[in-house]
């Protein structure tokens, strides 16, 4: 009889047992666990995300602006004297404007050889104004390393290179150059083509065939959407071959309607890159500049100058010009020397690349003298 108890409470303790681990309670650990789980994503996307807003934050309010080299000589404060009043500015100081910097673009005709192309690019990142300005690649520059004058020697010579590129543009136009940008043949056909294709106004039938270049250049006047090696070949032509029954007739086309050429080439390359909003194709631009591209921009100076481009309205802000001379100087004994009177392109030099506060004058310039005109004209 009092077995029968003993297995009662026996059957009542095992099935107690059973009964101490019902589901919910076993379930209650796991939803605490996919709850830290949970918790532990959320924290890490809200310092993903705060790290993405740094990164902006930084990308557009501690970019800054690369400092302005070469001013050594420029007076930016009026100096004190003993009384503590200020001296008046000397007014023939030469003082850089703020947020101003020059550029000079480089494009070579063929591998190892003279520069084809040079423009001076002046930005103003305070009004968002751009000057562009193209020189004459027989131009005639102050030189001291070669009796050879002409300018587009001095970027591949074994003695110069491009610091003294831009020291001969300074001496000779008073405009100093804080960056190059030089590109290659390859870079410039794989950058338009990467925008695909340029749509310009080719100003005349050009018919130029080069076997020493593997060159070959035959466009029809008129609007055109070329691509890459068809826009390279446009902003290469200088004239007809001489047996060409069009030579004579298209000797109009000098240097300086080349230049004009290849900037508005130019604008119409910026107004796509400005327009661009795909990280995809912005990549694979900075590929392109990394392979094809010599530049003294650093990465950080590069940032700061794409962030501020892109405020660049390109269909207004955009002025150019030319240097107005005559390409039949001799200097030095060398003939086809593109050679100025200062009176001729202050005008031009003041209102589109001068990044000082006061104009350029005749005495900040110093421009070679040619001995006479190849084709009998008068020095005067």
């Amino acid at each position: 009889m009092e077995q029968t108890p003993t297995r009662r409470r026996s059957r009542s303790a095992s099935s107690g047992g059973r009964r101490q681990q019902p589901q919910p309670r076993r379930a209650a650990p796991k939803k605490r666990k996919r709850r830290s789980i949970g918790w532990t994503l959320y924290g890490i996307l809200v310092v993903i995300s705060a790290i993405i807003v740094g990164v902006y934050a930084a990308g557009h309010f501690f970019i800054k602006a690369p400092p302005i080299e070469g001013t050594e000589g420029d007076i930016s404060t009026a100096p004190a004297v003993d009384d503590g009043s200020q001296e008046p500015e000397d007014p023939n100081a030469l003082i850089r404007k703020e947020g101003v910097y020059n550029f000079l673009l480089l494009g070579k005709d063929v591998d190892s050889s003279n520069t084809d192309t040079l423009i001076v690019v002046s930005y103003d990142t305070v009004n968002q104004k751009i000057g562009m300005v193209s020189i004459p690649r027989d131009t005639a520059v102050t030189r001291e390393w070669s009796s050879m004058p002409k300018i587009n020697a001095a970027f591949h010579s074994k003695k110069a290179g491009p610091d003294v590129l831009k020291q001969e543009i300074k001496t000779t136009f008073g405009i100093p150059i804080d960056y190059y940008v030089h590109v290659d043949l390859q870079g410039f056909i794989a950058l338009v083509d990467e925008l695909g294709g340029v749509d310009i106004e080719v100003p005349l039938d050009m018919n130029y065939d080069d076997p020493y270049q593997d060159l070959h250049i035959h466009l029809n006047a008129g609007m055109q959407h070329l691509n890459g090696q068809q826009t390279m070949q446009a902003v290469r032509y200088r004239h007809d071959n001489e047996d060409s029954p069009n030579y004579k007739a298209n000797q109009w086309y000098s240097d300086v309607q080349r230049g004009e050429f290849q900037r508005q080439v130019l604008i119409e390359l910026a107004k796509k890159v400005i327009s661009w909003n795909s990280i995809p194709k912005v990549t694979s631009f900075l590929e392109l500049f990394n392979t094809y591209v010599k530049t003294d921009l650093s990465m950080q100076d590069m940032l700061y100058f794409a962030t501020k481009a892109m405020e660049v309205d390109v269909s207004t802000a955009i002025q150019q010009g030319n240097l107005e001379g005559r390409g039949e100087g001799v200097v030095n004994g060398y003939k086809y020397c593109f050679v100025y009177k200062a009176e001729d392109i202050l005008p031009t030099i003041n209102a589109l690349i001068n990044p000082y506060t006061r104009d350029l004058r005749a005495d900040d310039l110093n421009l070679p003298v040619p001995e006479y005109y190849w084709n009998g004209g008068v020095i005067d």
